[in-house]
């Protein structure tokens, strides 16, 4: 079973989806602007292992927003304080795209003692010109009265995520964005001026990517993993993104499989 609840921190309630009462710490960091229900399929395979743990990101969810836009500290920050509420480590951290980036600073730069091992799916390792053009892409949330906005991002949904994704799949990814309309670009911003090549370069613990090879962000993975001492990666042959929502089977056991859960 799935459990629901809220960690109070200096920065505002932390919302969490848990499953589990036994076994190590897995903390689990979800893509912008989705919410920790990116893996709420997953969750009860890892709970037969471990204790799993998503976290909805600062702003996303039901997690409370920031006063203002937050710099990559003003996301972690609520994050580590709502992971000690379950435990200390030593903690195993997984996190797709923006989650990713959340993982390698907590593992990198922040508690490093702590964490036993770090997945990574779609880590945003990017050259300049592809933040210019993943801004294009994002673009600046404007509501409209006659509500063209709602068409217009739908569409790019299907446009990035692919025609051929399931109806309730695209309908779960536009609510999410939806919901935090206003702010959804918020994170985007905060990872693009993230060091990710410094705190890649300090990693310590044993790091695997995983990720489809219709992800947008694979050839950053591929990059990524060339700068982490024997870093492991696994690219998976016709797979987009939204791994552990669309394919929760296979990202849990390759997580299971890494960190030495089984």
């Amino acid at each position: 079973m799935v459990r629901r609840g809220y960690v109070d921190t200096p920065g505002g309630q932390i919302h969490f989806y848990a499953a589990g009462d036994r076994g190590p710490l897995v903390f689990l960091f979800h893509e912008t602007a989705l919410s920790g229900n990116e893996f709420e399929k997953t969750l009860p395979i890892l709970a037969t292992r471990c204790r799993a743990i998503a976290l909805d990101t600062p702003g996303y969810g039901m997690s409370d927003p920031p006063p203002g836009p937050p710099t990559m500290d003003d996301l972690v920050e609520p994050l580590l304080t709502a992971m000690v509420h379950f435990g200390p480590g030593p903690y195993v951290l997984a996190g797709a795209h923006t989650g990713a980036s959340l993982a390698i600073e907590m593992a990198a730069n922040r508690i490093p003692a702590d964490v036993s091992h770090v997945m990574l799916t779609g880590l945003a390792l990017l050259k300049p010109s592809e933040i210019d053009a993943f801004r294009r892409i994002i673009g600046t949330p404007v509501i409209d009265r006659d509500g063209k906005y709602l068409i217009e991002q739908w569409q790019k949904r299907v446009k990035r995520w692919g025609a051929d994704t399931d109806l309730a799949g695209l309908h779960w990814g536009a609510v999410e964005q939806l919901k935090v309309y206003s702010r959804f670009h918020w994170a985007f911003e905060a990872v693009f001026q993230h060091d990710a090549e410094g705190a890649l370069a300090r990693l310590r613990c044993p790091t695997f990517f995983l990720i489809g090879d219709r992800d947008s962000l694979v050839e950053s993975d591929r990059r990524a993993a060339e700068l982490v001492k024997g870093a492991k990666l696994k690219v998976l042959s016709e797979v987009r993104g939204r791994l552990p929502y669309f394919h929760p089977e296979v990202y849990a056991h390759e997580l299971i499989a890494f960190a030495g859960l089984a």
